[in-house]
């Protein structure tokens, strides 16, 4: 996916996302924790870094937004607390009540360091043979 969202940049362009990540350097018990509190793709710990180098972008810069996304997941489970009655009417028995569960996890696992989430925003590197045009 990375190497197609390359090909349709215009001129210039760069790309940019954000992503829920496991760090690296945790026990195989705390990664075993993260993988649980966190979102079904979280478990694929991956170096983005690398993957975008790989792909052929450069100028590749990461930012740390793991206190907003903490901020919004204690805002998802407070107004999903608030709105507990309406809210678990929309779903099958018992599910709402799950939600609420892995919104505490989560929330735990941001805290505790095991779960991450970052901006990162990269530019194509140079194709070979050709040159760029500068911005002006």
């Amino acid at each position: 996916m990375l190497r197609a969202s390359r090909r349709v940049l215009r001129p210039g362009g760069r790309l940019a996302f954000t992503t829920i990540f496991i760090p690296s350097g945790l026990s195989p018990r705390d990664h075993r924790r993260a993988a649980r509190a966190g979102p079904p793709a979280v478990a694929a710990t991956r170096d983005y870094p690398a993957q975008l180098r790989s792909a052929g972008f450069a100028e590749i810069d990461e930012v740390d937004v793991t206190d907003a996304y903490l901020a919004t997941a204690r805002a998802w489970l407070r107004y999903g607390l608030e709105l507990q009655a309406e809210l678990a009417a929309l779903y099958p028995p018992g599910e709402f009540a799950d939600r609420l569960v892995r919104r505490r996890r989560a929330i735990t696992a941001i805290q505790a360091g095991l779960l991450r989430r970052s901006l990162f925003l990269a530019r194509p590197a140079p194709r070979r043979g050709n040159v760029q045009p500068k911005d002006r």
